[in-house]
Parts: structure tokens; C-alpha cells; sequence
């Protein structure tokens, strides 16, 4: 009896013993069904919230990099807006620009110039020459135009020059006509003029700076020319026993000058 009551105890020890390692050391139980009919079990809850919670940060900086896109979009159509004022601006700097000229060149109508000079400076060719009272008039069209800041007009003028030896047997001499297209810078009563064009048969080119005073549609201005012979001619070669490279001379001028 006493053995039985022994294995029946050995028995039980087993039983409760493989119940013990057989049952589960963790308990899974069902949550409750959400709001969108889901069920959740254990972790798969946490890692939910764990996605939502990473789904909001990332809808955070969405919202974020959208708030950046739209200053962004501001900031180009503030500049766009600049950029048009800037443009209207420099459209309405360039009429006004070309309205002004225009006036100017309405306002100087054609320009007539009556000048007298004489050579007061000649090159070593010229030393025994001597010189006489030299004649011109020029006109310039009422056409102003702008180059980089540079006003100016176009013109062409006609006068006369000469020169005779003075050494024995005094037959040689330079006389003829000069006839020049002319570019003219107007600068307040004074005035710039370039040129080229034939001075006799050569080819010759002057330069001519004046200043004066201004008396409503009449100015009287005084300066300098310089003239240079760049291409002898005949009556050069006739002139010269050797002919010289090149005949320069600058005169002291005297100009009255007439607006139409």
C-alpha cells in the first residue's frame, strides 16, 4: 500500500512538472477592435505606433519642406517683380533718353560755321614757306546721334588753303581747295570737329577744337586746327624738288557759328 501511495506521489511530481515546462511562459490576449475594425495582438500594436509615429514625423517635414517650397516661390516672384520694375525702368530711362536727344537735335536745327585761320605751326618741309589768311564754312545736319555717352552730328565743309616758298626764285607754291566730310561734338558753346576728305589733289585729314560764347542762335567761338597731308598729291610733287613723306601744319581759327 505504502509503495503504491509512493508511485501514485512520482506520478503527480511528473504531471506537474511537464504542465509546467508544456504552458507557455507568455500570455499573447486580443486587444480591442480600433475604431477601423482592426485587431491587434502583442507587439503588432507597438509597432504600429511606432510606424504612425515615424508616418507623422515624416508628414511634419513634408509640411516643413512645403512651407520651404512656398517662401521659396515668394521670394522668386518678389524678385520677378523686381526684375519688371527694373526693365520698365530702363525702358522708360531709354524713351526718355531718345525723347531728350531728339528734342536737342530739334533744338539745334542746321548748323552753319563761317571760320577764318591762319598756320601758325608748320613741319620742317613747310620752315621757308609762307602762309595766307585761310577761308571756310561748314554745315551740320540736324541728326543727333549717341554712342556710348558721345553726341555728335554729321556735317561736310569747303574752304581753301595756301602755302608759297619764300626761297629764291619764290615760283613754287601750294593753293587749292579743301573739301572734308566732318563728324562735330557738340560741347556747350564749344565745339569738336574730325575730318577727312582732300586738301588740293592729296588726301589729308584735320582735327579742330574751339570754345566761345553763345548770343541766342549765334555763337563766336576761337581754338585750333591741326591739318596733315596723308596722301601727297600732284601738285605736291610738282611744288618739291624732293617730295617730303608728309606736310602738317596748325592753325589759330577764329569761327562764328549760325543756327537754323
Amino acid at each position: 500500500m505504502k509503495l503504491k501511495q509512493i508511485r501514485f506521489a512520482n506520478i503527480l511530481l511528473w504531471l506537474l512538472l511537464f504542465g509546467f515546462f508544456a504552458v507557455p511562459a507568455q500570455v499573447v490576449y486580443g486587444q480591442d477592435v480600433d475604431d477601423e475594425g482592426e485587431m491587434f495582438w502583442g507587439d503588432d500594436e507597438e509597432e504600429y505606433e511606432d510606424d504612425e509615429e515615424e508616418y507623422e514625423d515624416d508628414e511634419e517635414e513634408y509640411e516643413d519642406d512645403e512651407e520651404e517650397y512656398e517662401d521659396d516661390e515668394e521670394e522668386y516672384e518678389d524678385d520677378e517683380e523686381e526684375y519688371e520694375d527694373d526693365e520698365e525702368e530702363y525702358e522708360d530711362d531709354f524713351d526718355s533718353e531718345d525723347v531728350d536727344l531728339a528734342d536737342q537735335a530739334e533744338s539745334m536745327g542746321w548748323s552753319i560755321d563761317i571760320s577764318g585761320s591762319s598756320p601758325r605751326f608748320v613741319n620742317e618741309s613747310l620752315m621757308t614757306w609762307n602762309s595766307s589768311i585761310n577761308l571756310r564754312a561748314s554745315i551740320e545736319a540736324p541728326f543727333l546721334m549717341q554712342v556710348m555717352g558721345m553726341r555728335f552730328r554729321f556735317g561736310a565743309e569747303l574752304g581753301t588753303y595756301g602755302f608759297e616758298d619764300s626761297m629764291p626764285p619764290k615760283t613754287a607754291e601750294l593753293k587749292g581747295i579743301t573739301a572734308m566730310g566732318i563728324t562735330s561734338f557738340p560741347v556747350g558753346p564749344g565745339k569738336i570737329k574730325l575730318g577727312i576728305g582732300i586738301i588740293g589733289s592729296s588726301v589729308g585729314s584735320m582735327f579742330e577744337s574751339s570754345y566761345g560764347i553763345k548770343f541766342g542762335s549765334i555763337a563766336l567761338r576761337v581754338g585750333i586746327r591741326y591739318a596733315k597731308i596723308l596722301t601727297p598729291g600732284s601738285d605736291i610733287k610738282e611744288a618739291f624738288v624732293v617730295e617730303p613723306e608728309t606736310l602738317n601744319w596748325m592753325d589759330g581759327l577764329v569761327a562764328v557759328g549760325i543756327s537754323l
